[in-house]
């Protein structure tokens, strides 16, 4: 066990991860052409931005600085002193999809020479990979024209990005601003010309552009913005999940059909775990006499199917959409007995009985109503998974609802929640605490903590997160705000942040929360580089039995990090901050928000395909692999960057990796979600069991009974950063009064 408590490590506990960015101020410097290499090639201008972006957090100066007054009140050029470094968490981003009555598709009329440039553009672009080409002319129909004349600028750097732009005709230049004290740009780059395209990165979410495109020739472009593209993507591949949960349902197997013997959630499984593949016409796609054990559903197209023997070798059958063939594989290996043949081009899903398998076990077990124990279901709560793992019983780690203390004095009475992690939960007025000091500050407020004297007299710390009703109006995220009150007060786990009361005024709404004072596991992390695989097997064990409860509620947590990961006293970790989590309900078992820190977010996030729980078991990944290599798994500089490798299904694993921890993290960061370990057969109990977990003692884990190894201090002052206080009369008031 390591004690903590260095000034390095000082951390911020329940901060919504938004403590500050962090800087590094250096001395201003002359900036010449010749300070820079020569760039020719796109790949060199990609690399230049990289290292000018360093450049530009190591250049700050008072901006002025010519005539900044000294201490004798004389004009000089003296530069204001460096400031210390801070360690910064990294932020996440959310963009959420247009609700279906929500956007309109509109039509632009274009030549088909247009719509060639168009499309040849974002067939190689990695956003338009799993695009299908209904959506593909739905998106070029989108695109709206644009002109601009020679020297205008078409994006400035450092503005927040909303659209993609495919160049028609004209020239355009890429300048980087190096100098914030001068205003000095540098070009890099080679120009876009036509047919080129450019800022992809605001197609998936509102962020700072990373440098200005001039035109230096009159140009003629093409653009579509984030709104349509995440509407028109999100909508076709909604319309055809439903339509493949659709067909799933109609699935005839002897005398059973699917969607009366198998619970939606089945439906759901099968459906995440079918793959598309495509047939010209002429194609045999099975052949009679063959072993098979891939199932085939018809997306579009017709096959015809022939049988030996039969006269004139003429069709027996002719299948179209919605029709399948070859549903015996799925109970075990089928001789074929037809040949299918595809009599025009063909889209089919299609299911292999190993794949079914290991999402969903044995179907003749599931059409026989066997659906197994608890570790066969990924819903079970974690006491069960625990007790199934070791093969007998475990003290609760939950214990539910609790008697809570209540003090219901004034106006703005608190609304008692659920008890969680064996904590008493509380309800106060706002006069019933006293403010010691900020915590943290995040985007819409800061977490301050407070104390409040329990109905025996003795004085109880408590972190309060206060979120400014105006900012929370202003960017429209009144409903996410409430959903995560909600998710908060249900949850009830040792590992999670207890949630206790939510309360508000005219100018904010107050979540009441279990104080951690430990620190966020990702100051100790940077301060000790990497933890030894002991260390990343205790802490990724409590984020696996963490999960066990939510995603038994069906619950996507979706910004799992280090950040927001925080310690307790004892060192315990609790998971906090749920303002991305979601219910998965509707729209086939998928939600749609592109959420999440970028270095963490999975692949089907970023191809906006549909997601549920399974993004936390590619996160939970990519966190096993960053707390023991000191970095994540897909570092890049550059946000789109990082994409294309998560994309790229490439893992690099580092030499000091033991074969169980290589092992692991390779099948939680599996590409496809129906093949990813613990959203496969046994949900958590499989990642439980994994070889990597041998040894670790679940029950005695569960119960809060083992050496930690990171000891915090006990000195509050240094696990946390210091804030200026700020008085609460700064933030506006606001008309919004929830029911809470």
């Amino acid at each position: 066990m390591k004690e903590g408590g260095d000034e390095d490590r000082s951390g911020v506990a329940n901060s919504n991860s938004s403590t500050g960015k962090g800087h590094r101020n250096g001395n201003c410097r002359p900036i010449t052409d010749d300070c820079f290499p020569s760039i020719t090639t796109l790949s060199q201008a990609k690399e230049e931005i990289r290292r000018l972006r360093e450049e530009l957090d190591a250049l700050s100066c008072d901006e002025h600085r010519q005539h900044t007054p000294s201490p004798n009140g004389n004009s000089t050029n003296a530069i204001t002193p460096p400031k210390k470094k801070i360690e910064g968490g990294r932020a996440a981003v959310m963009a959420r999809a247009p609700a279906e009555q929500d956007y309109v598709k509109t039509t632009i009329p274009k030549p088909k020479s247009v719509r060639d440039i168009i499309n040849k553009a974002i067939q190689s672009n990695t956003l338009f990979r799993a695009c299908s080409e209904e959506e593909l002319v739905d998106l070029v129909d989108a695109f709206k024209s644009a002109e601009f004349p020679k020297a205008a600028t078409v994006i400035r750097q450092g503005d927040e990005g909303e659209d993609f732009y495919v160049v028609e005709k004209g020239s355009l230049e890429i300048f980087v601003n190096v100098d914030s004290c001068s205003g000095k740009e540098l070009k890099v780059g080679v120009p876009y010309l036509p047919g080129s395209a450019f800022g992809e990165l605001a197609l998936m979410y509102g962020s700072a552009r990373a440098a200005t495109i001039r035109a230096t020739q009159d140009c003629k472009l093409w653009s579509i913005g984030r709104t349509a593209f995440r509407a028109i993507t999100s909508q076709h591949k909604l319309k055809r999940t439903q339509m493949h949960l659709q067909f799933l349902r109609d699935v005839k197997i002897g005398d059973n059909v699917l969607g009366e013997v198998l619970s939606p959630e089945d439906i759901n499984a099968m459906a995440l775990a079918t793959q598309k593949d495509s047939f010209a016409k002429g194609d045999v796609i099975v052949r009679e006499g063959e072993r098979g054990d891939i199932f085939y559903l018809i997306e579009s197209g017709t096959v015809e199917v022939y049988k030996k023997g039969e006269k004139e070798e003429q069709p027996v059958a002719s299948l179209s959409s919605g029709n399948f063939f070859g549903e015996k594989a799925l109970l075990s290996e089928d001789v074929r007995r037809a040949t299918c043949i595809a009599s025009s081009d063909v889209k089919c899903l299609y299911l292999m009985r190993e794949d079914f398998d290991l999402m969903l076990g044995s179907l003749q077990d599931l059409l026989d109503g066997k659906r197994g124990g608890v570790a066969r279901r990924d819903n079970s709560r974690s006491d069960d998974i625990v007790a199934s793992v070791l093969g007998g019983k475990v003290g609760n780690a939950s214990t539910g609802n609790k008697n809570a203390t209540t003090n219901t004095k004034g106006e703005m009475a608190a609304v008692a929640a659920k008890g969680n992690g064996n904590q008493t939960t509380v309800k106060y007025d706002l006069a019933d605490l006293e403010t010691k000091q900020t915590l943290g500050v995040g985007a819409f407020g800061r977490v301050k903590l407070v104390q409040a004297t329990d109905a025996m007299g003795k004085k109880r710390s408590y972190a309060l997160k206060c979120l400014a009703k105006t900012s929370i109006v202003e960017n429209g995220l009144q409903d996410h705000v409430l959903n995560e009150k909600l998710i908060m007060e249900e949850l009830d786990h040792p590992f999670i942040l207890t949630f206790h009361c939510a309360i508000q005024n005219t100018r904010h709404i107050y979540f009441l929360l279990e104080v951690l004072e430990g620190g966020e596991l990702f100051k100790f992390l940077r301060a000790e580089n990497q933890f030894p695989e002991a260390w990343s097997r205790f802490y990724a064990a409590s984020v696996v039995l963490a999960f066990c409860e939510i995603h038994a509620r069906k619950i996507a947590y979706r910004d799992l990090k280090p950040e927001n990961l925080v310690m307790d006293s004892d060192g315990y970790l609790k998971l906090v901050d749920f303002g991305l989590a979601k219910k998965v309900g509707a729209h086939g078992g998928k939600l749609w928000t592109l959420c999440g820190t970028p270095d963490y977010l999975a692949p089907e996030v970023i191809l906006n395909e549909g997601h549920d729980w399974a993004v936390d078991y590619w996160a939970l990944g990519v966190l096993v692999y960053e707390m023991t290599a000191g970095i994540p798994p897909f570092y890049a500089d550059d946000p789109m960057e990082i994409y294309e490798k998560i994309l790229s299904g490439h893992v690099a694993i580092p030499s000091h990796f033991s074969r169980g921890m290589a092992d692991l993290v390779k099948k939680l960061l599996r590409t496809y979600q129906s093949k990813r370990l613990g959203r496969t057969k046994g949900g958590c109990a499989g990642i439980m069991k994994h070889r990597f977990f041998s040894g670790m003692d679940w029950a005695a884990l569960t119960k809060r009974d083992m050496d930690v190894p990171i000891k915090p201090s006990s000195d509050l002052n240094r696990n946390f950063d210091f804030f200026p206080e700020q008085s609460e009369d700064v933030v506006g008031e606001s008309l919004w009064t929830p029911i809470l």
